[in-house]
Order: structure tokens, then sequence, then C-alpha cells
């Protein structure tokens, strides 16, 4: 039995295990270890700062270590200035490389001259030639006077009559000889009649057809 004075809430059954809401433990609460984890922190924290602010004076971890900002500085200035001292590839190549050779001008290819074709030469007339004068007109004397003409124009006059070979249709001076195309076509102009070359007269032949005047 309890030494303190019953009340309302002992009203409960006895063998009920429960204890009063308003009595305090007389048994003191255990720690949480809330105290123990702060310790712990706090040692740890000490530790990371011990390490990174006493360490790196040691020489301890320096090949992992960031370059001072002193190195960073200097570094590219050592890099400029090591580029500048050492030639390229390029530029030695350029200064080993020989020039090109200036190209040659070709000489210009003389022109042939051309060589003028020669002119044949046209036969020289030759008055001394002997031309005979046929008459084919039917008019009496004709023949006669053509000669006379043809004899004080300087010309050989030979054979002088009628003609007895086929009848013609007009006059003509006739040739068969290309060196006697100049006899007949000089002889030719001045009577008047054309000049034709034709094979089987042996001189220059003049035959007065009808019309001829």
């Amino acid at each position: 039995m309890s030494q303190y004075p019953r009340d309302e809430f002992d009203k409960v059954p006895e063998t009920s295990a429960r204890q009063g809401v308003h009595r305090e433990r007389l048994i003191p609460t255990r720690s949480n270890g809330l105290g123990l984890l702060i310790t712990v922190g706090v040692l740890a924290l000490l530790i990371g700062l011990a390490a990174y602010l006493v360490l790196p004076r040691l020489g301890i971890g320096a090949g992992s270590a960031a370059p001072s900002p002193e190195a960073q500085a200097s570094a590219p200035a050592s890099a400029s200035a090591s580029a500048a001292a050492t030639p390229t590839p390029e530029a030695k190549a350029d200064d080993a490389s020989p020039s090109p050779a200036p190209a040659s001008t070709p000489a210009p290819t003389p022109t042939p001259t051309p060589t003028p074709t020669p002119t044949p030469t046209a036969p020289a007339i030759d008055r001394t030639q002997p031309v005979a004068v046929f008459n084919a007109s039917g008019v009496t004397g004709l023949g006669a006077g053509v000669s006379g003409r043809m004899s004080a124009a300087g010309w050989a006059v030979g054979t002088v009559a009628n003609w007895a070979g086929a009848p013609q249709q007009g006059s003509g001076v006739y040739y068969s000889s290309p060196e006697l195309a100049a006899n007949a076509q000089e002889i030719g102009a001045q009577l008047g009649i054309p000049a034709l070359e034709t094979p089987g007269f042996a001189s220059v032949t003049v035959i007065l057809g009808p019309g001829y005047r």
C-alpha cells in the first residue's frame, strides 16, 4: 500500500499496471547522445580547419594542390616568351624552300615569209608570125581589104583567099597553139571579132563570115 492518501486518480483496478499520470518518475532519464554528437562534430570541424590551413604550409599534398595566383600569372608570360624565341616549323620551311625561278619567256617563232606564186608570163606578141586571111562572107574583095589593113598595122600576112571549107555563121580569129594566143587576141581586137582556140589551125587564121563589114 502507498503512503499517500487515495484520491480520484487512484480509482483504477488494483491489478492494473498503470501509474498515476501526476506522479513524477523517480528514475532519471537516460541521455540520448546529443551531447556526444555535438562534441564529435566540433572535433571534426577543428581537424578539417587544421588540415586546410596547416598542411599546405608543411608541404604535404603539394603535388595535388592548385598553383598559387603568382605562379598562374607567371606561366602565360613564360609560355609567350618561349613561343616568340622558338621559330615555327612553317617559318623554317619557308626559309629553307628555294625561291621559284622566273618563268622563261619563249622566243618568238619567226613567221615564214610566204613565197609569192610566180605569175605565168603571157606570150609576147610576135607580128612576124604569118597570118592567113579567108573570105567566107561572099563579098568580093573583102579579104584583100582586111589583109591590107593588117599589113599596114605591121602584121606579116601570108595566105589571102576565099574560104573553101564548111559554111561559116560568123567571123573569128582561130589558133591552135597557146604560143599564138597573144597574136590572135591582138588581131581580134583590131578587127572587132573574137579570138577562139581551135585545133587544126597551124597559124593564126582570120575567117571573115557573113555580115562582116
